[in-house]
């Protein structure tokens, strides 16, 4: 337990020091770039962000204890498809409209490849694949969920500001939570892309001031809905899946 601990302190800090290049990044990389040098930026620090989650946990786990597996993928499309009803409702909550942008083919095969292939997947795999292996075995399950969420949040900060990071965080701990009942991130991948894809780029987000005075209209019933919709799936992962598979699988025994 002692070695495993030490692995996992180890882990984090370099885990720590592979974050340390955003700070720059953030302060003044991003802000004095054109356009097309930050999209090919972005996906350096993808490739960057992979080969260190490689390099890092591949010393000391398996891809398996990383959540590179095909375990919960139901689960997990399931729960995570709760995201989208909360996408469309709080629009429409916020009297947002829901339109789509005019999108070309070319911009579509580059959003599929960049959304799926580099953002969902190296995130995953950073947040509750390495991040949450390496702090469940620090200090438990539940700093690996909490954890995780609160880094996640202030990973978007600075692309999405204060509200941003904080509605990032709330996902990350929903994510989290998949994680820890599923047992591997294959289907969050795929939610996390499909989610991306219709928030960033299905229609462009507003700027923080203008969500601000949206909230002064909002539809509080509908906004009523969509908390109930996540704590809802809060709750089932929390409580009822436990007890839905210990007696799912005490039928198949008996059978």
């Amino acid at each position: 337990m002692q070695t495993q601990r030490r692995a996992a302190v180890t882990a984090l800090l370099e885990i720590a020091v592979m974050f340390l290049p955003g700070i720059p990044a953030y302060l003044w990389f991003w802000h004095n770039v054109s356009e097309t040098t930050a999209e090919i930026a972005q996906v350096v620090v993808y490739f960057y962000f992979l080969a260190g989650c490689l390099f890092i946990g591949s010393r000391r786990w398996n891809l398996d204890q990383l959540g590179l597996n095909r375990r919960g993928m139901a689960l997990s499309l399931i729960c995570g498809s709760s995201l989208f009803a909360v996408l469309f409702l709080g629009r429409w909550a916020l009297n947002l409209p829901i339109e789509f942008q005019p999108i070309t083919i070319e911009r579509f095969v580059f959003d599929l490849v960049f959304y799926f292939a580099l953002v969902a997947f190296v995130e995953e795999l950073l947040f509750r694949g390495l991040l949450y292996r390496a702090l469940a075995d620090f200090r438990g399950t539940r700093l690996a969920i909490w954890g995780t969420a609160v880094a996640f949040g202030i990973y978007h900060i600075g692309g999405q500001g204060i509200l941003g990071g904080f509605g990032t965080a709330l996902i990350g701990l929903l994510f989290a939570a998949i994680r820890w009942r599923a047992g591997g991130i294959g289907g969050l991948v795929v939610i996390h892309g499909l989610y991306d894809i219709i928030a960033v780029e299905g229609w462009r987000n507003l700027e923080t001031i203008q969500v601000v005075d949206q909230l002064q209209t909002i539809n509080r019933p509908l906004a009523i809905i969509c908390d109930i919709i996540l704590l809802s799936v809060f709750l089932y992962l929390w409580k009822l899946h436990p007890m839905i598979m210990s007696r799912w699988n005490k039928v198949v025994l008996n059978d």
